[in-house]
């Protein structure tokens, strides 16, 4: 089906009118229609019209001062005008036109044929603007979705790089990274800040005794642990072979140990495997001193971790 293609004919009289009309009745246009300047303006602002044939003489508002209009809109300035008149008095008359943007005259009275190769061409011209239109917001949504896929790409390359593949916690990287910002906004903020450093008890001779299918079988079931007991805002992470690591914001030691207990116990209750593998783990707990850094944080954490294991395992000590 033929893609019909609006035009505008501007006239106050409606004999002038119906004379187009009939002449480019079959040649694909969708015809509107207007008997003033305010007329063709409104119709401007609501319609993508290929051409505007406009009447010089009218009454009111000249096709003059409408072509100017137009002209200095952002919505309607691309439209083409074709000057449509009786006569041009003098150059300056053509002069005039032509400097309000108009593209051609028309003199009454008018050669159908001429009329017609006129309007075919700019025909033409607006069905291939729309082709380039359409092609241009193809290629933007396009270019949109492309660009979404590639962010959500990134964000999962980020998260991959971020996580432990087996526990799928932060990895040890990543969590110093969260360490130093955490260490700097807790002495910024003057908040408290904790961290609970873990070390599965005995995980050597389970994976001995057991084999390492079921050593990964209780590190993913500690991680799930961990996941479901801390909050939103915690940062956990897999410090390394059977040692884990919290950061803890917010959280002063008191709560912190407090915590630790909570998993200790949780995971204490926790079989794996067939043979229901008995599970237990250690914990140290600090709270961030004004002397500390993130590196003494970290140590110290240790210490109390080496504490509780040198105390029997399976137990929370305070550092």
């Amino acid at each position: 089906m033929t893609e019909k293609v609006p035009i505008l004919i501007v006239d106050d009289l409606p004999q002038n009118i119906m004379a187009i009309e009939a002449v480019i009745a079959d040649e694909g246009f969708d015809v509107i229609t207007a008997s003033s300047g305010n007329d063709a303006l409104r119709l401007s602002l609501k319609h993508d019209f290929a051409l505007l044939l406009l009447d010089v003489q009218m009454p009111g508002m000249n096709g003059f001062e409408v072509a100017r209009l137009i002209r200095s809109n952002p919505k309607t300035h691309h439209f083409p005008i074709i000057f449509v008149t009786a006569g041009i008095k003098d150059l300056l008359d053509q002069i005039e036109g032509y400097e309000t943007g108009a593209v051609d005259y028309l003199i009454k009275p008018f050669e159908p044929i001429i009329l017609r190769s006129k309007l075919q061409v700019f025909r033409e011209l607006y069905l291939q603007r729309k082709v380039i239109e359409r092609f241009y917001t193809n290629l933007e949504q396009l270019i949109e979705e492309r660009t979404s896929e590639l962010k959500e790409a990134n964000k999962t390359i980020s998260l991959l790089a971020a996580t432990d593949e087996l526990t799928s916690l932060f990895n040890r990287r990543y969590f110093n990274e969260c360490l130093h910002g955490a260490v700097s906004a807790a002495r910024r903020h003057t908040y408290p800040l904790a961290m609970i450093m873990i070390d599965l008890d005995h995980f050597k001779s389970v994976n001995d005794t057991y084999g390492h299918s079921a050593g990964d079988l209780i590190l993913k079931t500690f991680s799930d642990l961990l996941r479901d007991i801390i909050r939103t805002e915690d940062v956990a992470a897999r410090w390394g072979g059977e040692e884990f690591i919290v950061l803890l914001p917010h959280t002063a030691s008191e709560a912190a140990a407090a915590l630790a207990e909570r998993i200790r116990t949780a995971f204490e209750k926790q079989t794996v495997g067939a043979k229901a593998i008995n599970l237990s783990a250690s914990f140290g707990v600090v709270q961030l001193q004004e002397s500390d850094d993130a590196d003494i944080l970290i140590r110290r954490a240790d210490t109390a971790l080496y504490q509780a294991k040198n105390a029997g395992r399976n137990r929370v000590v305070l550092g």
